[in-house]
């Protein structure tokens, strides 16, 4: 509720005590939970333009992602991130990578 009433702050506390209560082992026995809650945590940051935090989160939800097709939304998520610091390059690199990934050619 706090995340649809645009109080990310509190959003962001609530989604960190939420991730806190889960197991150590959270990304395998509760796998579904973990990544939207990291998402969701990494959107609140970026929110509070706390844009390091966002990323960091965000990272460690990518890294734990099973697959692409779990790891789309973190990288459109990552892209915003990464443009909203001004780091252009980043960014392309970023899309880039990911389009490769998706079989799509990027001309150079």
């Amino acid at each position: 509720k706090a995340l649809d009433g645009c109080d990310h702050k509190t959003a962001y506390s609530y989604l960190g005590a939420a991730l806190s209560l889960l197991p150590n082992d959270h990304w395998k026995s509760h796998y579904d939970l973990s990544l939207r809650l990291n998402f969701l945590m990494s959107s609140a940051a970026n929110s509070c333009c706390q844009y390091d935090e966002a990323e960091q989160i965000l990272r460690r939800g990518l890294a734990n992602a099973r697959c692409l097709y779990d790891q789309l939304p973190s990288y459109l998520l990552l892209s915003q991130i990464l443009q909203a610091q001004g780091k252009v390059k980043d960014v392309y690199d970023t899309c880039s990578a990911i389009l490769t990934e998706l079989g799509e050619s990027i001309p150079k």
